[in-house]
């Protein structure tokens, strides 16, 4: 009757030290003494997941609504880009520059969590949200460039061995 290994960890990692012992103890009281008689083993843990995931998203709201917008503003900005200069190959330096100034605003971002709380532990799952809520939404806007803008930057050099290889895929479109 132990609740998911992860989920506990988790929780105990986004807590204060004062309320750590206090808030995972009443969940794990409510689990093996009315949850899982009620519901089950499986039942029971997905309740425990919800429950620290509710916990985690009140706590890290703020980093995931932040990585949220950065990654709107970044697959924005590639959408405008594309839609100006279709042609244009992605430039390596000019990556990598975006790629620092993201780290940079991750990291600025963990260290803010972390100066505020003095968790580090907290910061860390800061980033974390942070970064996988920017890498999301970025990723959505960089499907959506390419299946908007697939017509024309498939004459790009970068994109010439990309078809060559979808040719030979068996695909009947390149959109899928």
């Amino acid at each position: 009757m132990n609740p998911p290994r992860g989920s506990e960890w988790l929780l105990r990692l986004v807590l204060s030290a004062r309320d750590r012992d206090t808030v995972s103890g009443d969940l794990l009281e409510e689990y093996r003494e009315t949850i899982v008689p009620a519901r089950g083993d499986a039942a029971a843990r997905r309740w425990y997941r919800r429950q620290v995931a509710g916990i985690v998203w009140r706590s890290t709201r703020t980093p995931i609504v932040a990585g949220v917008l950065l990654g709107a503003v970044l697959g924005g900005g590639i959408l405008v880009d594309t839609a100006r200069h279709p042609l244009a190959d992605d430039d390596a330096a000019v990556m990598l520059a975006w790629f620092a100034a993201i780290l940079g605003a991750w990291t600025a971002a963990s260290a803010a969590i972390a100066w505020r709380t003095r968790r580090f532990g907290q910061a860390i799952a800061a980033g974390v949200l942070l970064g996988a809520a920017t890498m999301l939404v970025f990723h959505v806007a960089a499907i959506a460039r390419v299946v908007v803008f697939v017509d024309t930057i498939r004459a790009r050099d970068d994109w010439q061995e990309l078809v060559g290889r979808y040719q030979a895929s068996g695909f009947h479109t390149l959109r899928a």
